[in-house]
């Protein structure tokens, strides 16, 4: 008398093992041992057929990848310890956006691997995984010298300019210029052959294009010729995996001097649902510090004039904090712009007035005659 299970899970199994003595073959793949399990009945001649399987096959020269689409009560733990490796596939749906796949190597014996969580996308031509940044492995010999933009009275403010391998960090009241100041970097970098990557928010392209024209700074011509390349980021499509593996080409692949985040805010609201982005973008930060390339990230404050508040205070990670803010002297609304911190170069410590009239941006004198700029009504 025998059970139905046993005489399933044996003829499947003489199956199985007569195709492999008749291909051998290199790789082997069983989609799923779920259906293995059902075969078995029970746990313990479930277990018994898997670890005969694998001394079977461990004279075969052939490599078994076994699938579980982990469909049972209980997650089966004994496979995990017969098996030489297990990867762990997950799918995320975040509350906006698309669904975040991401994998995770639990075990690998006699390999050193990369723990933790890594994100990966599913499209034409297969898998693309975005192994997690870690700034310790790029280390390079520092990049010395300054980026600067061309406005004497701004190169003035930072000490002659941005120093590379350091961040920078634009903080301001919305509409103050803060995009505006840091194209001024990525287009003296491209007059001068450089390359700079800007990743974008908040604002479209074509607008950005089309407001530095307005204002005397023809960025198309220098994005044409590759010189500046603008990526439009999509909130909630990206991943921070892929974000940053993105910020990894641009330095990798494009050889970008200059990279420019825009902005701080849209980063952290386009995956709300992510609770450690601040480490992986301080992870960004030391990466590209070590590969000598100055970055720039632009932080909107809440508020217009008065007391300003931020969403997310990030001026410890930044090297250099440039402060842009709204004033109102003689019944107009102007804009100051000063530095208040850069470490490892003197800098100016003035208060500037910030300008875009008559087709130019500049920035004027020490505002010497007035103190209270910062608080939005000086005397």
């Amino acid at each position: 008398m025998f059970h139905p299970s046993e005489v399933e899970l044996s003829d499947t199994t003489r199956k199985i093992l007569d195709d492999v003595e008749r291909i051998k073959p290199s790789r082997l793949v069983f989609d799923s041992l779920s259906e293995l399990r059902l075969l078995a009945g029970s746990p313990l001649r479930y277990r018994r057929q898997i670890l005969a399987l694998k001394h079977y096959f461990a004279g075969q020269q052939c490599t078994v990848l076994l699938l579980d689409d982990l469909t049972g009560s209980s997650h089966d733990l004994q496979v995990q310890s017969i098996a030489h490796g297990v990867l762990l596939l997950r799918q995320d749906t975040p509350d906006f956006g698309k669904q975040r796949r991401r994998i995770s190597v639990l075990k690998y014996r006699g390999k050193e691997f990369r723990g933790g969580f890594h994100d990966y996308v599913i499209k034409r031509g297969g898998l693309e995984v975005f192994p997690r940044l870690i700034a310790a492995e790029h280390r390079s010999e520092p990049r010395h010298g300054q980026l600067t933009c061309g406005v004497e009275g701004l190169d003035r403010l930072l000490g002659g300019g941005l120093d590379r391998g350091t961040s920078t960090l634009v903080t301001g009241a919305a509409g103050t210029g803060k995009t505006s100041v840091c194209a001024l970097f990525a287009h003296a970098a491209a007059e001068r052959g450089e390359t700079s990557t800007l990743f974008i928010f908040d604002e479209g392209e074509s607008t950005l294009l089309g407001r530095m024209r307005a204002l005397g700074v023809d960025l198309q011509k220098h994005v044409s010729e590759g010189r500046i390349i603008i990526r439009q980021v999509d909130p909630g499509a990206w991943s921070p995996g892929e974000f940053s593996n993105a910020v990894r080409l641009a330095e990798s692949r494009d050889h970008s001097s200059l990279v420019i985040v825009d902005s701080l805010n849209g980063y952290l609201h386009s995956m709300p649902q992510e609770r450690f982005l601040i480490i992986q973008l301080h992870e960004i930060l030391t990466y590209l510090s070590q590969k000598g390339v100055a970055t720039i990230l632009i932080n909107a404050q809440l508020g217009l004039i008065g007391q300003m508040k931020s969403e997310v205070d990030a001026s410890y990670l930044a090297d250099a904090v440039v402060l842009t803010r709204y004033f109102e002297l003689e019944g107009e609304v102007r804009t100051a712009v000063s530095v208040v911190k850069k470490r490892g170069s003197d800098h100016e410590r003035s208060i500037r007035e910030l300008t875009f009239a008559g087709g130019q941006i500049s920035v004027g004198e020490t505002l010497r005659d007035y103190h209270g700029v910062l608080t939005g009504v000086p005397n």
